[in-house]
C-alpha cells in the first residue's frame, strides 16, 4: 500500500512538472517575426514540418536546402514554391544564417 502512495506522488508530482510554462514551450523566437519575409517563410515552410530556425544552416547551403524541398514538394504532387518566394525565402535565410 506505501508503494502505491509514492507511486501516485510521484505521478502527481510529474503532471504537476509538465504544466510549468517553461517546460511546455510552443514557440520558438523567429528573427523578423513580423516582416513579409518572415511570413513568406513560415507560409511556404510549414506544409510539411515546423520550418527550422534560420540558424540551423550557415548561408551557403541555404540555396540546397530549399532546392531540396522543392524536390520533396514535387515528389509529393504539391504546388512547389513560386520563383518569386524563393527569392525571399533565400534572402530571409541567408540574412539569418548560421555566422551572421
Amino acid at each position: 500500500m506505501r508503494g502505491a502512495a509514492f507511486f501516485f506522488v510521484g505521478v502527481a508530482a510529474l503532471e504537476l512538472a509538465a504544466c510549468d510554462a517553461s517546460s511546455n514551450r510552443t514557440h520558438t523566437d523567429y528573427p523578423d517575426e513580423q516582416s513579409e519575409a518572415f511570413n513568406v517563410y513560415a507560409r511556404n515552410c510549414s506544409e510539411c514540418h515546423a520550418p527550422p530556425l534560420p540558424s540551423a544552416h550557415p548561408a551557403e547551403e541555404w540555396p540546397n536546402v530549399i532546392a531540396r524541398m522543392q524536390q520533396h514538394l514535387v515528389h509529393r504532387s504539391m504546388a512547389p514554391i513560386a520563383v518569386a518566394d524563393i527569392l525571399v525565402l533565400r534572402e530571409y535565410l541567408e540574412t539569418h544564417a548560421a555566422g551572421k
